[in-house]
């Protein structure tokens, strides 16, 4: 009986052993771009830390005041509820009013959007590596941040509607405005839309969470991106 116990101990102690390993680098981090393989691209552009899966959410509806003084009678219009929703239940049916009220205020899974730091050298880097088509492309010189396949309102302009409501966040400074938004429609009738924002502003890895935040139509996004852990080569890659 001992000799199965120290069996066991032994057995829990290398399973401890191994669950506490720290886990290894990919491969990609130990080489240069040359010598990159496509799987080595692959795992930049899906799990790296300029690549981000967001969840997208919803923004209040807005009340009809809002909306006459937005000029836009028909923005943040929310399904059809409140008492219509409690009536296909039963307005005075008070076994069902609970489920009635929840499913009148339901909020739906909206799904999640591909954002990616474009403009980092392994991003472009990798891109070019597998051979992807149809990539976001600009001139000048700013910090490029893509949000891929995104239903997106056709409306005049609004380019400048989207970068109105956009901006990266720093902790004690100023929020960086972006001075352009590239609209890139595909045929399926979402869009990749690239927001640019002006490097004069420098973003360093002493800038330890850098959050990205959009509004899209009625949609909204924000993910964090940590500047000292996009760095590749011992060099800050944005």
């Amino acid at each position: 009986m001992a000799r199965g116990l120290g069996s066991i101990s032994r057995s829990l102690t290398l399973l401890f052993a191994a669950a506490t390993l720290p886990a290894a680098d990919p491969s990609w981090k130990d080489k240069s771009i040359p010598q990159w393989n496509d799987q080595d691209a692959k795992e930049v552009l899906a799990n790296s830390p300029w690549v981000k899966n967001v969840k997208l959410d919803q923004v209040r509806n807005l009340s009809k005041f809002e909306r006459r003084d937005g000029g836009d009678w028909e923005a943040g219009i929310g399904p059809t509820a409140g008492v219509a929703g409690f009536s296909l239940f039963g307005l005075f049916d008070t076994s069902n009013e609970a489920l009635a009220f929840e499913r009148a205020h339901a909020r739906p899974d909206l799904g999640s959007v591909l954002v990616r730091w474009e403009s980092a050298l392994p991003v472009r880097s990798a891109e070019v590596k597998i051979g992807a088509v149809g990539l976001p492309a600009w001139e000048g010189d700013y910090y490029a941040i893509a949000v891929y396949n995104v239903l997106t309102p056709f409306r005049w302009n609004m380019d400048n509607e989207l970068k109105r409501i956009a901006f990266l966040k720093r902790d004690n400074q100023k929020d960086l405005k972006p001075a352009r938004v590239l609209i890139l429609r595909h045929d399926t009738g979402l869009a990749t839309l690239v927001y640019l924002f002006s490097r004069s502003a420098e973003i360093t890895k002493n800038d330890h969470r850098v959050q990205f935040v959009a509004q899209i139509g009625r949609l909204f996004l924000s993910q964090d991106f940590f500047p000292d852990e996009m760095q590749f080569e011992s060099q800050p890659e944005l």
